[in-house]
């Protein structure tokens, strides 16, 4: 369903280290579980379809509270009446839902930049595509001149480490699964009778795959230390 793969921040990061001044991210994620993109970018540009105003009332809604920008493409030909009224129904929703998108918390920024601007696009002839950078380069210089691109960033990174601490502590824990085999199948077994509950199973679990080699450590210490000899 789209999303970002495990290594896509780490490429942006090699990028802006290369020098380069602009990057470009595509996904096609959509829905709340899908916003992880936000934590990659500066500016999160959320790019739909003519006649998709219905989609806010379900999935798309939480993309479009998250986004910085919303451009309406294929705004062309037949098309055309059907992008207008899109353009109309995201407008609407999002002076209705309030300001303050696309996580920034500079009041200023805020002030500025309040509510996403919608904008209709046609890649076909390229209409309204000099608008679209237009509005990048303005976003970009609000951002700048209120520190809250750098703050943005450092944000970011501390997302990152965080989301990459969960990820290697389960793969620490998949990876001692094979060796706690029998902990493992008890913890489910209780589960499925209601003898635990899931949060305590998994606290059991992680002290029982990872801070068991611990435990054993801590014991070969204390019994090979000087004061523990008889």
């Amino acid at each position: 369903l789209g999303g970002l793969s495990s290594y896509t921040n780490d490429v942006t990061t090699l990028c802006h280290a290369a020098g380069y001044d602009l990057a470009i991210i595509e996904t096609v994620g959509i829905g709340q579980s899908e916003i992880d993109i936000i934590q990659c970018v500066d500016l999160f540009i959320l790019v739909v379809s003519p006649g998709g105003g219905d989609e806010l009332q379900g999935v798309k809604k939480g993309v479009v509270e998250v986004a910085d920008l919303i451009v309406v493409n294929k705004a062309d030909g037949g098309l055309l009446d059907d992008a207008r009224r899109t353009k109309a129904d995201y407008t609407a929703a999002l002076r209705f839902w309030g300001s303050g998108y696309g996580g920034n918390q500079n009041k200023k920024t805020r002030e500025e930049w309040n509510v996403p601007p919608v904008l209709l696009v046609s890649a076909k002839t390229g209409e309204g595509i000099s608008q679209v950078w237009s509005e990048i380069n303005r976003y970009r210089m609000i951002m700048t001149k209120n520190d809250e691109l750098s703050h943005k960033r450092k944000k970011q990174a501390r997302y990152w480490m965080w989301k990459y601490a969960k990820d290697m502590i389960l793969e620490k824990i998949m990876a001692s699964k094979k060796d706690h085999g029998k902990a493992t199948a008890d913890m489910e077994k209780a589960l499925d009778f209601g003898h635990v509950h899931p949060r305590v199973a998994a606290s059991l679990l992680l002290k029982d795959l990872i801070g068991s080699g611990d435990d054993k450590e801590s014991d070969d210490n204390e019994s090979s230390s000087p004061n523990s000899r008889k």
